[in-house]
Order: C-alpha cells, then structure tokens, then sequence
C-alpha cells in the first residue's frame, strides 16, 4: 500500500506544472471542433442555391458592434464563443491512478502507462445565428436541432467520447446595421459540451523510474470511467 501511494504522490508531483498548459490547449481544441462541427451548415437563397454558411469564432457584442460600423460582413453567418467552464463531479468516479495502453513509436508497441484520472468538465457555448431574414434564421435553427438526438458527438483531438447538448435558447431580436433602414435578425444557442480534460501520462521503466509520456497521441476513446485501477489494499 505504501508503494502505491507514493507512486500516486510522484505522478501528482509531476502532473502538476504540465496541466495548465494542457488545459489551454484542450479549449482551444474543443473550441476549434465546434466551429468544425457546425461549419458545414446551409440556407437555401431565393434563387434556390443551396449556400453554406460561415462560421468563426466570435464575441456576439463584437459582432454587434461590427455590423454597426461597416456592411462587409456577409450574412446569415454563425458564430461560437466558449462562456464558462465547469466541474462535472458526478462523471468523476475514480481517484486512484489509472492504468492506460498507448502505442510507443520508439519501441513499436503498446506499452502501458500511467496518470490521474481525466478530468471531467462542461464546457458551455454561445452559438449566435445572425441573419437578415427571417426564413434564413428559422431555417438554420431547424438544421441545428435537427443534429441534437438528442445530443450531438464532437470529437477532438484529445477525447473522442464527448457530447454536446443544446440547454438554452433564446430570442435576442435585431441589431442596428450600417444602414440605419437595414436590421439583423440575431437568435442564440447555448450549447453545454461533456468532455474530459487528460492528465499527463507516465511510464515505469524496467528500474522502476517514471518516465514522461507523450500524451498528445493518446485519446481517450471509451468512456473514461471503465479504466483499469491501481489496487491500494
């Protein structure tokens, strides 16, 4: 029991300064598989063209603010923005490390290796449609609930196993447009995104010495909760 424990302290120890940047980085991620996600959209013209719609990262008061100031942006467009971040506790079962396999391109097989369980987390967004006509907009919400069955997978490049589920709407109206006669139709998502943020993972070298691991080409891809556990007794 002692040897666990103080093999549990070591992997703490070195988890610690490398989880901020991985936290960084699994946002940026997660943020970049939405837009990916709900990227590939269309609206149908009154000409009958079928027409795909853009989709960017955006603050909806600066996009606001945009219209207001110029006409250059071309509508309906989509725009995401990532609001707050949570603790999920009740998808976090295990506090024990955690035994994984992973594929080591030095040695050209699977090896095991080891971490603190993944962190799970929800991670809300703002989808805001904006559009000039009513039709466009009510046909672009039809299309994106009609993903959600009633959630939606995202993969990233860390996790495979996450599901985002739309929990808001909201009408917000129209904005003001360059053209003082001209308005536009904006309409919001709120969109809650499961998914789990990876620990660092490390190797036990036949001496005994734990190693890192390269995490980034290990994704969690089941359900993190069904992991092999180190015994303590």
């Amino acid at each position: 029991m002692a040897v666990n424990l103080n093999l549990r302290n070591k992997v703490v120890e070195l988890s610690s300064p490398k989880l901020l940047a991985m936290l960084d980085n699994v946002y940026k991620e997660s943020l970049r598989s939405m837009i990916y996600s709900f990227g590939n959209l269309y609206y149908i013209d009154g000409n009958g063209n079928r027409i795909r719609v853009k989709t960017t990262h955006g603050n909806p008061e600066r996009i606001a603010g945009k219209l207001k100031a110029d006409n250059t942006l071309i509508l309906p467009m989509i725009t995401i923005v990532e609001t707050k971040t949570t603790p999920d506790l009740a998808r976090g079962r295990y506090q024990n490390i955690i035994i994984d396999k992973a594929w080591d391109p030095n040695k050209l097989k699977a090896t095991r290796v080891l971490s603190l369980p993944p962190r799970p987390v929800n991670i809300t967004y703002e989808i805001n449609i904006w559009a000039k006509y009513k039709s466009d907009l009510d046909m672009l919400r039809s299309t994106i609930f009609s993903r959600f069955n009633p959630d939606v997978s995202i993969v990233t490049k860390y996790s495979s196993y996450n599901k985002a589920f739309i929990t808001n709407e909201r009408d917000i109206g129209s904005v003001g447009a360059n053209d003082a006669d001209d308005r536009v139709l904006q309409k919001t998502f709120e969109v809650t995104l499961e998914t789990y943020i990876p620990t660092p993972k490390f190797q036990i070298t036949n001496t005994g010495e734990i190693k890192d691991f390269d995490m980034f080409d290990i994704v969690i891809d089941s359900d993190p909760k069904v992991v092999e556990s180190i015994k303590t007794q």
